[in-house]
């Protein structure tokens, strides 16, 4: 009698024990939930990512999601197939759903960063209290863009989640990632830290640290480089940029040996001849992974496709992202 009774004691406890240890939906130790970008898991409490664009994505049934963010910031939200939702300046724990969903199944991407302020903090969602995740569909294919503010999306509303980068991925169906800052130069030093150093660090351009990225996280399929604006800007010289080109493009290829490189010329022409030279050489040396995309004629300054003459409006990246993304076809 007693060892039946010791039996039962103990089953009861290995349940609830069982049950305690569960994984609850929503929290940073549920695996459905899928981070796309540069994210930091090293704080088991908080997930940041630095880059602009990164985003989380996950399946749950249920009426109601909030996300929980460590400090105020800025991020975009989209449910299912509906508009994206900007929380701008916003923190603690945040209501993304004021109008409760239908009791049924949907998939929810929140996407980080607006303008300058790319750090974003998520330390997880709270759903209904039976609710339940599962995996959201996420393609193999991965397509990396490498820019600065016009890459950013900088001077539109929604910036990373409308620029042509993201257009051209999402209508390709194919997962993608931005290492993209305002203001950036390619050339390292002469305004502040420069694209050939900071593409390698985990952190972004706003606070520079010495992380290094471990490129072991993901492969991309494809890179797409659009730089040189700034430098054209900082009075570069164009012998400079060719040769810093080049090494940056030998490093990128010596952590991505087998990826497509797309090097774009700026929508504007700047640094046009120096960065057809730089390609060229590389392409001479042997690498035929590697190509030039001419963006003549994609839009038109002094036209709507410009908000201020150097940063496209959203129509202007709309025509920009469709353009890409015929491109970039042959390449998946």
């Amino acid at each position: 009698m007693i060892n039946s009774i010791l039996k039962t004691l103990i089953i009861l406890f290995i349940c609830c024990s069982a049950k305690a240890m569960a994984t609850v939906p929503g929290s940073l130790q549920d695996k459905h939930i899928k981070y796309v970008g540069r994210w930091d898991f090293s704080n088991k409490s908080e997930y940041f990512s630095y880059w602009g664009g990164a985003y989380i994505k996950v399946n749950f049934e249920g009426t109601s999601a909030k996300l929980k963010t460590g400090h105020k910031t800025n991020f975009f939200v989209k449910i299912d197939s509906g508009p994206w939702v900007s929380f701008l300046n916003i923190g603690d724990t945040v209501n993304l759903t004021p109008t409760p969903l239908s009791n049924t199944s949907h998939t929810i991407t929140v996407a980080q960063g607006k303008d300058y302020d790319y750090e974003f903090s998520f330390k997880g969602f709270i759903f209904d209290d039976n609710a339940r995740t599962s995996d959201p569909y996420l393609s193999k294919t991965l397509v990396e863009y490498i820019g600065d503010s016009i890459t950013a999306g900088y001077t539109d509303a929604q910036v990373n989640v409308s620029d042509y980068g993201w257009i051209a991925a999402e209508k390709l169906g194919v997962e993608h990632t931005q290492i993209a800052f305002s203001g950036i130069c390619l050339v390292d030093g002469v305004k502040g830290v420069g694209m050939e150093v900071q593409y390698f660090k985990l952190k972004g351009a706003k606070t520079p640290t010495p992380e290094e990225w471990n490129f072991k996280q993901y492969t991309p399929k494809v890179i797409v480089i659009n730089l040189g604006t700034n430098d054209n800007a900082n009075k570069i010289p164009d012998s400079l940029f060719r040769a810093r080109y080049i090494k940056f493009l030998k490093d990128i290829r010596s952590v991505h040996p087998y990826t497509e490189i797309l090097v774009m010329r700026t929508f504007l022409g700047l640094k046009e001849a120096s960065t057809l030279s730089a390609v060229n050489a590389l392409i001479g040396d042997g690498d035929n992974k590697l190509h030039f995309i001419d963006t003549k004629g994609w839009i038109t300054v002094n036209t709507d496709d410009y908000n201020d003459g150097a940063h496209p409006s959203i129509s202007g990246q709309l025509k920009a992202g469709n353009k890409l993304k015929d491109v970039l076809v042959p390449y998946l």
